[in-house]
């Protein structure tokens, strides 16, 4: 590829020139020369040079030049512009990376290196940022390789995904990264009585426009998670059938599109008779012709209940809770996993083990009993 040329200057001296000239197919012809007062100074610049051109190819193509020069967070801003149908959780996760140091870092540069400091400082957090936990944290490299892989199968970047694979490869070995633990903590007897009333008494004394007495009930009944909830269309309930169409489920990947039909439950069905209330309705703001069963903001709905829960003295309980309380009554009922499927809408039968051979808790708080 290179070659030293001894050449003769006005004065009589030797100098020595360093060449590389290199042609390759789609490719303009390249070269490249220094002249040097030594051969040795000339044959290391050469043998240094050839490194760099091996390891950085775009210095023979300035176009490729270009596509190397693309950050992290400029991949992450231009992968969320043009990459449509998965969750709100993803896309708000992604955008959360774009605010971080490592985002200012080039694709083509970026080494494992990189990635682990960008782990360890989410793990021990910052002044703007609380620490986040090794779930989190492998959360981060997972959406940073998506947006990688795909902007090198797509806008034909060059990339370093194999240094993220090995970043994430020891991260998972020190435990700073890995799955999270299952959740197991369900509501009390004692806890939904206290939420159901407080609910209950809010919403008869005029004070919101939200039933959570009835939606958290329905979130139990149905297993449905809180953004679902709020898409559910009543043309979608099939009544005479005892299904309901629950549109975009989450989905690793992508949630557009992906609608199943859920199972729905005798008790589920008297909720559902109260919230399609006509006067609940008008209480909660639908407009005529209104098709959401619930007209209101999903997010609204979780902070609710978590000032409910502080308010009344309940630690540690998420709305999310009200699911896996369904799913365990319907494991205590003696239903398969197919069975508890059908209603909980689970990708996989391994997401639904954790409720097989689950010990019976005997009698079960009802809604009805509530009142």
């Amino acid at each position: 590829m290179g070659s030293v040329i001894p050449r003769k200057n006005a004065k009589g001296e030797t100098r020595y020139t360093a060449q590389i000239r290199i042609k390759r197919e789609g490719l303009q012809p390249y070269s490249e020369s220094r002249t040097f007062s030594k051969k040795s100074l000339a044959t290391t610049w050469l043998s240094k040079r050839e490194a760099e051109i091996e390891l950085d190819p775009s210095i023979l193509n300035p176009d490729l030049a270009i596509k190397n020069n693309m950050t992290l967070g400029q991949a992450f801003e231009k992968y969320l512009d043009e990459v449509t149908g998965f969750g709100r959780s993803k896309r708000n996760g992604i955008l959360l990376l774009t605010k971080f140091p490592f985002a200012k870092l080039k694709m083509s540069k970026a080494t494992r290196s990189d990635f682990a400091d960008h782990v360890n400082m989410r793990r021990k957090g910052t002044a703007e940022y609380k620490a986040i936990m090794p779930s989190t944290a492998l959360q981060d490299l997972q959406y940073t390789k998506v947006v990688m892989e795909h902007a090198e199968l797509v806008w034909g970047e060059v990339v370093n995904v194999r240094e993220l694979e090995h970043a994430m490869k020891g991260l998972r070995k020190s435990r700073t990264i890995g799955k999270g633990r299952h959740r197991d903590r369900l509501p009390t007897t004692e806890e939904l009585i206290t939420l159901t009333n407080h609910f209950r008494d809010t919403w008869e004394r005029g004070r919101t426009n939200y039933p959570m007495h009835l939606i958290m009930w329905y979130a139990i009944y149905s297993c449905r998670r809180q953004n679902e909830i709020c898409n559910l269309l009543l043309s979608d309930y099939n009544e005479e059938q005892g299904h309901w169409l629950v549109r975009n489920l989450k989905n690793p990947n992508g949630s557009d599109g992906n609608n199943k039909a859920a199972l729905i439950a005798e008790h589920t069905k008297s909720i559902i008779d109260l919230l399609r209330d006509p006067e609940t309705r008008k209480r909660m703001g639908a407009a005529p012709g209104e098709d959401r069963m619930l007209p209101l903001d999903n997010t609204a709905i979780r902070t609710y209940f978590s000032d409910a829960c502080r308010m009344v003295g309940i630690k540690n309980l998420r709305f999310h809770d009200l699911r896996h309380e369904g799913a365990t009554r319907l494991a205590e009922q003696g239903k398969t996993i197919p069975q508890i499927q059908q209603v909980t809408l689970h990708l996989s039968w391994s997401s639904l083990e954790r409720y097989v051979n689950i010990s019976h808790r005997g009698k079960v708080l009802e809604y009805e009993e509530t009142l």
